[in-house]
Order: structure tokens, then C-alpha cells, then sequence
């Protein structure tokens, strides 16, 4: 009963904090909620075979879960590239219309500490547009860039993407277009490239990146806000998933 109220208490704490409704994952979180507390009030009345076998079920979910989780976290680290990026890429999140959500605007100040560093590297932004967004988030993150001292002949937009799979198999072809490379793994395959998004998601991304045939991609990490961090480490654990569904399949 306490772990479903707690589960309701966070669901409308993140829907104050994102000043919006419908966001889909959120609602989870309420599910959860009442899930918890219809068990605690119901169990009794369910045939204990049943119960058994529910509370089994759980228990291996909640394995697998922990699993997935340690996997995750152990890709939260930032590690030094081995040689200075000649791309870096910045993996799309969703935008509020045309206004960056926070978790974007970390992605992209991560990548301007990098840009402001190292003058000769070029950037990638990449994201489509979804429901609810007034233009592609990949116009959204160039002007967002420009405004901050960038020059335009430095960012290359990748618009079409809607998943990180995708993220990075369209930008990789610009990096090939652009390095004139004759195959993949000439490059992005052999170039070194920046993986820029925030810490809960840098496992999959990296993870991603090798699976399509990136082999000098080094993640950089942006901070999460510590509010939405449970939120969105549960959301990995569903993505992670998917991802190893996915397998090595290499890019066209």
C-alpha cells in the first residue's frame, strides 16, 4: 500500500515538474500505483495457486529488472576518447513545441563545452519530428547551438531519425558522405566520434553505436536531473530490452 502511494506521489510530481499531462512513460508510474494498492487490498480473494504464480512472475521481472539496471548504471561513467573527435553527435530528445525540454538542453550545453574545446570539430544534431513537436528537434538544437556561438558551417542536421537506432545510423551516413569515405567502416566506422546525451542513456547508445558499426565512438555524458533520474532509468530498462531484441544488424 505504501509502495502504490508512493508510485501515485511521483506520477503527479513529475507531471508538475514537466507542466504537462500526457506524457506517455509517466503514466507508468500511476499504473504502478494502482496496481499496488488493488493487490494489497484484493490478494486475499485470489486463489493462492494464482498468487503464486503472480508473485513468481514478479519476483523474475524484478531480477531482470536489477540486471538491466547494473547494466546501465555501468554505463553512466564518461570516459576520456582515446583521440579528439572529428564529429560529435547529439543524440535527439523530444522538444515542447519548439521550446527544449531540460533533459535536450543538457545534451547540448555537454556538447558546447566539447564544440568550444576543440575548434575543429563538427557536430551533428540529430532528431525527427513526433506528435506535439512544431518543428524537427534537429532545427530546434542547431539554432540552439548558433545562439550560443557556434557557426552554422560547423552543425550538420539530421531530421528524419525518430529512435536512437536511427539517430545513429542517418547520422553516420553524413559522416560518410562528408569524410568521402568509400564504405561504413571506413567511416563512421574508423572515425573517431563523439556519442553526446545524458548518463542514463549513454549505456544503450554506446551500446547501439557498436551494434550498427561504430568503432571510435566514445560517449559524453550530460548531467540528468536528479528528479526525473528514476523516471527515466525505468524507461531504459524497456529500451535496453528492445535493443538486444534488435541485434547486430548493420546499416544498409
Amino acid at each position: 500500500m505504501i509502495l502504490g502511494i508512493l508510485f501515485l506521489g511521483y506520477y503527479l510530481v513529475i507531471c508538475r515538474y514537466l507542466r504537462r499531462w500526457d506524457s506517455p512513460f509517466p503514466r507508468l508510474w500511476a499504473l504502478l500505483g494502482l496496481v499496488c494498492i488493488s493487490w494489497t487490498l484484493l490478494r486475499e480473494r485470489i486463489p493462492e495457486p494464482v498468487r503464486e504464480g503472480i508473485t513468481a512472475l514478479t519476483g523474475a521481472v524484478l531480477v531482470l529488472f536489477f540486471l538491466v539496471e547494473c547494466a546501465i548504471l555501468s554505463g553512466m561513467r564518461e570516459r576520456e576518447p582515446e583521440e579528439t573527435c572529428r564529429w560529435i553527435i547529439v543524440l535527439g530528445a523530444r522538444v515542447d513545441g519548439v521550446r527544449l525540454t531540460d533533459a535536450l538542453r543538457q545534451r547540448l550545453d555537454r556538447a558546447l563545452i566539447c564544440l568550444k574545446a576543440s575548434p575543429g570539430t563538427k557536430v551533428i544534431v540529430s532528431g525527427g519530428q513526433g506528435p506535439g513537436e512544431l518543428a524537427t528537434e534537429a532545427a530546434v538544437m542547431a539554432a540552439y547551438l548558433e545562439d550560443h556561438g557556434i557557426k552554422r558551417e560547423r552543425i550538420w542536421e539530421e531530421d528524419a531519425s525518430t529512435t536512437t537506432r536511427e539517430n545513429l545510423v542517418y547520422s553516420g551516413r553524413i559522416v560518410q558522405r562528408e569524410e568521402k569515405a568509400s564504405s561504413w567502416e571506413e567511416a563512421p566506422g574508423r572515425v573517431p566520434v563523439g556519442i553526446v546525451t545524458n548518463s542514463f542513456h549513454l549505456f544503450r547508445a554506446l551500446f547501439t553505436a557498436r551494434q550498427v558499426g561504430y568503432r571510435k565512438a566514445a560517449g559524453l555524458a550530460a548531467p540528468t536531473t536528479w528528479l526525473m533520474l528514476p523516471n527515466y532509468m525505468t524507461r531504459e530498462f524497456f529500451g535496453v530490452l528492445k535493443m538486444l531484441c534488435q541485434g547486430r544488424k548493420k546499416p544498409d
